[in-house]
């Protein structure tokens, strides 16, 4: 049985290397995009079952992954999880808006992280 496969993207290495370390121990597959772009391409050629993205990254944020894999028969189907440490009310409700499942508030607690990844993927209780 494969791995449920989960996209990281963020500009931040720490904070990638944090969440997929996070992921991995809980029994997922991590792939990694540094930016709007690469999560864009990889989410096309290899649709992964969620992307926890940032909204505040080079190349187009993480509204503009919203937007554009939504837009996308391949991957409109695809939840995904915003995680921000901005206080822009007006980003985060654009997100909401362009099918954001939901909007978490940098730095995530791990418990709270997974236990949101679990409801984004339906595997609450699990």
């Amino acid at each position: 049985m494969s791995q449920t496969r989960i996209l990281i993207v963020d500009d931040d290495p720490t904070t990638v290397l944090l969440y997929s370390r996070l992921l991995q121990k809980a029994g997922y597959a991590t792939t990694i995009a540094r930016d709007a772009t690469q999560a864009v391409s990889e989410a096309h050629r290899d649709p992964p079952a969620l992307i926890v993205t940032d909204l505040m990254m080079p190349a187009g944020g993480g509204v503009s992954v919203l937007e554009r894999l939504a837009i996308s028969s391949k991957t409109s189907g695809v939840p995904i999880l915003v995680m921000t440490a901005s206080e822009d009310a007006a980003l985060v409700h654009r997100a909401t808006t362009a099918g954001a499942v939901r909007v978490l508030k940098k730095p995530v607690e791990p418990t709270a992280f997974l236990e949101a990844v679990r409801d984004a993927l339906g595997q609450s209780g699990s």
